[in-house]
């Protein structure tokens, strides 16, 4: 094209009428022309110029008119042309593509693409700018992964795509309406509008969108604005962009993101389906997603750094509107990367707390953040954020009082923050204290919310020292009294967890707390406070409890301190330091510091239990009293001159039991008094009128309680004294008027006599050498005793069941601490009557009060069993011993161990521990005295037992004679007659194993473990050689054949239902193939657990200390048991199934064992699913189906085949149960 020709065409565009004319020559001459600016003939540029200028004028008046874009297009991408060239091409692409139709404009959108590359950011900036609203009308296939068929080839243009995100990002934060208020001369009037938007970069650069800088809302704005309407289209045409996956997805998250705040509905709706389809594709945790969130959450944050200096002001992004944030918050919640990121965490935790445009539902989403940032930070990377989310939480708690769910979240946050960084805590116990006054004053919801935080921050504050342990004290003690119940409650559980057990302040304010009305909080002040230090933990923290002086002064202390003030409590006439709840508590604890500093460990609250320890506390008192301990009275200041600790005890003790009684506290006193009655029982001789009326309160227990009170008191007396007291008790049991003196007075005669009897005994021990003392004193002294016994008898025959148990009762004490005074037989009220008479009463009769009548029989049988015990020449002891296994009947477990203990202490009479003095001499201290005729009987009490009852037709029987023989082998371990005898009893033992009563085999095989343990070396073998036979072969003791015994069918080792020895067996086989026969009373011990051995009777077995032994012995063949035992606990024989469940039980304390020993379990199974018993067979099916649910399939992937292929085979069995079980386990295993 030379300038002449350039002339024609100027003609003919001028000649052109219709638009269709005109379009052709422009469609033809339009490139040609453009490439002509490029000739070096300054003339021809010229004229180019002119012919431009013409067709603009034409063109903007007729848009109509189409040009060639598509040569356009090509002719700018050519390499070799000039930027003057490619700069005009490209206006008359922007002005022409917008003129082609939709169809046209899709398919030249790529090429677009392609056209950027490598071109100047303005010209770029255009071309998406043309691209953008296009990508609505897009089609893409229907499979992404056909890259060929896509539209759009980006995966080989990395700079490309790039570009094209942020301008996306840029048009979804641009707001519908926008309009940049630029003035032309900009640079001229630096301050117009610049003062109050200078805020955001340099002088007069107006203020961009959210989220945008002023340049990137100047390109999205462009030449030619979008209407609303079309920038909706635009942000559509984005979002299906995005779903065709025409960029990674890793780049295109926050897109969506943005989109879905979107305040047009469709392109919020359709973004966030897009979000929610790919949640689970999106990994939250990769560092380039969260950052990019970061960054659009926060804009550029002007740092003091060199970069942030070169950052031009036209470039410098805003931080993103509220609407946004909302949506990225939640995606930052599920993200652990997010809360590592520092410090763009802590920013956008201020930002939604503090920012200037925050809102409510903001400053939540912010606290939900802080808290999964207390949760999921890791250690190191917490350091840093923890004192300022600390200041955050507190500065909000300050100041912000709007909404209480939101106060509630900071609490909880703070709470949370406290388990993870204590140290922050520690020193700040004001942050404490300010809790504690929001819990006195918030709202119930706020409450509970600062109730948790606290709880958990207790933690923070365990090891506080010195002066700030003090302030806790005092701040601790200070709430307890408030009147809101949930600020009590906190303040109980600092006074626990943040004083050591042996701290005294602490402890005394959990009793203040215990006394408390709230259940809730005198709950829990009694639940620490009764906590037993464990036995376990005795090694590790020396000091449990404090030591009992200093605790009893210190109550002492604030005892005499309260009397003086308002805090006192009114009771009638008398006024106590504290209320009774809390005086009991003080008490009892008291009681357990007593026994902690004595050496023993307090158990429990069973005052049985507690009776047991009365012989350690009494060596402990002793030594107390004698004066070692006397450092105490100078820190005392109390005025009173008692400064032992032991009568401040006594002292407590009495104040509370005048006022209000109560069982535990009469014990405590009866129980100090005791154990060293020469020193204490002397002070209470002037108060026995006071004891008198305690003995006929209206408890029967509290009687009996205060009767051996009584008698302890009254035995220290002078012999004219003791003899008054005693007619006047003879003459108070005659006052029909009240029952409760006359049992009152009963019991106290009866323990009267008999620690009188037990006196005279020692006494005439020591005196043994001496010539007799006093003499003229005896005949009187017998006269007394002999009338007493004879009062005492009248009143067997009682109508009013409580004074026959209580003349049995006293009938025993006499009798066990020695001869009663009346005669064998004969007329009247003698030995073998009184016996008989004992013995009518044990069968059951058609009583109507059924628990007064099993007190009765109890105290009937012990009594008897006394008899023997305090009289060496007592003549029907065989009689009395033959009537008390006669007489057992049906469904009495319980009585049969009382029955069990008479004939073990009646067996081997005088030289029994029953004849000790339980308050001073535990049974394992006692040595019988020497010079006592012997009058034991066992060997013919075990000939008579194994011999006939053993082997008794009737089923009761068997069980109590059983019953009877484990109480003979326990407390008579070391006896001749036993040890003689080992074979026969293990024998009774192995014959009451097939017994269907589970109790029976439950009491035999506990007993062959015991008879295990006394054998010597080979005994034992030959124990286990035989029992093994037994077992294995199934012979079995005969039982004799009479009327009534009814015989079965079915092999030896069955009982008609089928469950007999079947269960030993398997025990016994199991041993066996672990080469450890004896193991087999190891298995017996842990194989099942009555619940009778946790009451009174069965614990004093303490068979739960050899089953945790057993245990310990069997740890080393675990690999070998625990697959069998797995399947054996899904046996279909019940009783094995129960038995090893319970073996399990005792020996899987730890649930991971399965898998640690998964192989082995697994091939066991396999092996076993084709056993020739039908029984394993179905039991590893079951097995297996148990094995196999829930499990990864990684762990059994090696054994899949195979076991698909046996349980297919399985299921085709004969037995239809097991068909069943195969089933089972398929349908598992096809979930694995």
């Amino acid at each position: 094209l030379t300038a002449d020709q350039l002339e024609r065409v100027f003609l003919r565009l001028g000649h052109a009428e219709t638009d269709e004319q005109l379009q052709n020559i422009i469609s033809k001459f339009l490139p040609p022309v453009l490439l002509k600016l490029s000739s070096t003939q300054e003339g021809v540029r010229k004229k180019v110029m002119e012919l431009l200028v013409h067709l603009n004028k034409r063109i903007k008046s007729r848009p109509k008119i189409q040009l060639p874009v598509e040569t356009l297009l090509v002719q700018y991408q050519d390499p070799s042309a000039v930027s003057f060239v490619t700069n005009f091409t490209i206006i008359y692409v922007k002005m022409g593509y917008p003129r082609l139709p939709v169809e046209k404009q899709c398919e030249l959108a790529p090429t677009l693409l392609t056209a950027m590359e490598g071109k100047p950011q303005p010209q770029q900036d255009s071309l998406m700018h043309l691209l953008i609203p296009t990508l609505f009308h897009m089609k893409y296939p229907a499979e992404p992964l056909k890259a060929a068929a896509s539209p759009f080839n980006l995966a080989e243009k990395p700079k490309t795509v790039q570009l094209l995100l942020d301008f996306m990002l840029d048009v979804l934060l641009m707001p519908y309406g926008f309009v940049l208020n630029e003035s032309q001369s900009r640079q001229n009037m630096p301050s117009a509008q610049g003062s109050s938007l200078s805020s955001v970069g340099g002088p007069g650069i107006p203020q961009p969108p959210p989220g945008m800088s002023f340049y990137a809302a100047k390109r999205v704005i462009g030449d030619s604005p979008w209407t609303p309407e079309l920038l909706e289209q635009c942000k559509l045409g984005i979002v299906k962009f995005i779903e065709a996956e025409q960029v990674p997805e890793l780049e295109a998250v926050i897109h969506l993101v943005v989109a879905s705040s979107d305040t047009r509905h469709s392109v919020a709706t359709a973004a966030d389906l897009e979000l929610k389809s790919k949640q689970s594709l999106i990994d939250w945790n990769n560092p380039a997603i969260i950052n990019k969130m970061y960054k659009v959450y926060l804009g550029d944050i002007p740092l003091k750094t060199k970069e942030g200096s070169v950052l031009k002001p036209e470039m410098k992004r805003e931080s993103v509107s509220t609407r946004v944030k909302l949506k990225i918050v939640p995606h930052l919640l599920r993200s652990r990367q997010a809360a590592e990121t520092f410090p763009a965490n802590i920013q956008v935790v201020y930002d939604g707390l503090f920012g200037a445009n925050t809102n409510t539902k903001l400053r939540s989403l912010s606290l939900q953040f802080v808290h999964h940032i207390c949760i999921i930070c890791p250690e190191s990377k917490i350091k840093p954020l923890g004192p300022m989310l600390l200041n955050g939480l507190t500065k909000l708690i300050n100041e912000y009082k709007e909404d209480s769910k939101l106060l509630s979240m900071a609490y909880s946050a703070v709470g949370k923050l406290s388990s993870r960084m204590p140290q922050l805590f520690t020193k700040d116990i004001a942050l404490v204290q300010q809790f504690f006054e929001a819990l006195c004053k918030e709202d119930a919801d706020t409450r509970l919310a600062i109730q948790e935080a606290l709880s958990m921050m207790v933690g923070a504050y365990s090891n506080l020292e010195g002066a700030q342990r003090t302030l806790m004290e005092a701040l601790v003690a200070s709430y307890l009294i408030k009147p809101e119940v949930q600020v009590r409650q906190v303040a109980v559980k600092f006074a626990s967890t943040v004083f050591p057990p042996d701290h005294i302040p602490s402890r005394y304010l959990l009793l203040l707390a215990a006394g408390d009305p709230r259940e809730e909080v005198h709950g829990e002040a009694q639940r620490v406070l009764r906590t037993f230090p464990g036995k376990n933990e005795k090694e590790s923290s020396g000091k449990q409890m404090p030591s009992f002086p200093e605790m009893v002064h210190y109550i002492q202390d604030k005892a005499s301190h309260r009397m003086k003030t308002p805090a006192k409590y009114m009771t009638g006439t008398a006024a106590l330091p504290f209320n009774p709840a809390t005086f009991g508590e003080i008490v009892l604890y008291l009681r357990m510091c007593l026994a902690n500093s004595a050496g023993v460990v307090p158990t429990s609250q069973s005052l049985a239990d507690m009776q047991d320890h009365a012989p350690a506390i009494g060596r402990y008192i002793r030594n107390l009293m004698s004066g070692n301990n006397i450092s105490f009275s100078s820190s005392s200041s109390s005025k009173s001159a008692e400064t032992n600790p032991v009568h401040l005890y006594i002292g407590l003790l009495q104040q509370l039991l005048a006022c209000v009684g109560g069982l535990p506290v009469m014990y405590c006193l009866l129980e100090v008094v005791s154990v060293y009655p020469e020193k204490l029982a002397t002070r209470f001789v002037d108060k026995i009128d006071w004891i008198k009326s305690l003995m006929n309160t209206n408890k029967e227990e509290m009687r009996e309680l205060a009767a051996l009170f009584y008698s302890v008191v009254l035995c220290t007396m002078s012999g004219d004294q003791l003899r008054a007291s005693l007619e006047q008790l003879i003459k108070m049991t005659k006052d029909n008027h009240s029952l409760e003196v006359q049992h009152g007075s009963l019991l106290a005669l009866g323990f009267t006599v008999g620690r009188y009897l037990a006196k005279g005994k020692i006494r005439t021990m020591e005196l043994h050498d001496i010539e007799q003392p006093n003499t003229a004193v005896m005949p009187e002294q017998e006269q007394l005793i002999k009338s007493t016994t004879e009062t005492i008898g009248s009143f067997l025959d009682s109508t009013s069941s409580f004074l026959m148990v209580a003349a049995c009762t006293a009938l025993g004490e006499i009798g066990r601490n020695g001869p009663l005074p009346i005669p064998s037989e004969g007329t009247g009220f003698t030995k073998l009557q009184l016996v008989e008479s004992l013995l009518a009463r044990i069968p059951s009769s058609k009583e109507t009060n059924k628990a007064r009548f099993c007190s009765m029989k109890e105290r009937a049988i012990q009594t008897l069993g006394y008899f023997p015990v305090g009289d060496e020449d007592f003549p029907h002891q065989k009689l009395l011993l033959q009537g008390l296994m006669d007489s057992v009947e049906a469904k009495q477990i319980e009585l049969q161990f009382t029955v069990g203990e008479a004939i073990t202490s009646a067996a081997v009479g005088t030289s029994s521990v029953a004849a000790r003095d339980a308050w001073t001499v535990t049974e394992e201290e006692y040595i019988p005295p020497s010079d006592l005729k012997v009058n034991d009987v066992v060997p013919w009490v075990i000939d008579l037992i194994l011999n006939k009852h053993i082997i008794s037709p009737n089923p009761h029987v068997r069980q109590a004679a059983c019953i009877w023989l484990l109480s003979m082998v326990k407390k008579l371990s070391t006896h001749k007659a036993i040890k003689s005898h080992l074979k026969d009893i293990q024998s009774a033992f192995v014959s009451v194993l097939s017994d269907s009563d589970e109790f029976s085999q439950d009491v035999a095989s506990k007993g062959l473990g015991l008879i295990y343990e006394l054998g010597s070396e080979q005994d034992q073998q030959e124990l286990v050689t035989t029992l093994v036979d037994t077992l294995m072969t199934g012979k079995r003791a005969k039982h004799e054949m009479t009327g009534e015994t009814v015989v079965f069918q079915g092999g030896l080792s069955k009982t008609p239902d089928g469950q007999g020895l079947s269960t030993y067996k398997e025990l016994c086989s199991l041993a066996s193939d672990l080469n450890q026969p004896d193991l087999v009373y190891k298995f017996m011990n842990l194989a099942n657990h009555h619940a009778m051995w946790n009451s009174r009777k069965g614990a004093a077995f303490g068979f739960n200390v050899i089953a945790a032994k057993a245990g310990e012995q069997l740890a080393p063949f675990l690999p070998q048991l625990l697959p069998r035992l797995y399947r054996y606990q899904f046996d279909p024989n019940l009783g094995i199934r129960q038995a090893m469940t319970s073996i399990w039980n005792a020996l899987v304390t730890d649930k991971s064992m399965v898998d640690k020993y998964m192989k082995e379990i697994l091939d066991d199974l396999i092996s076993n699913l084709t056993s020739s018993l039908w029984r394993i067979r179905e039991s590893s099916c079951l097995a297996l189906n148990d094995l196999l649910r829930g499990r990864a399939l990684d762990d059994i992937i090696d054994k899949l085949p195979e076991i698909w292929e046996i349980l297919f085979r399985v299921q085709d069995d004969i037995k239809e149960t097991v068909r069943k079980a195969a089933e089972l386990a398929l349908k598992t295993l096809s979930k694995v």
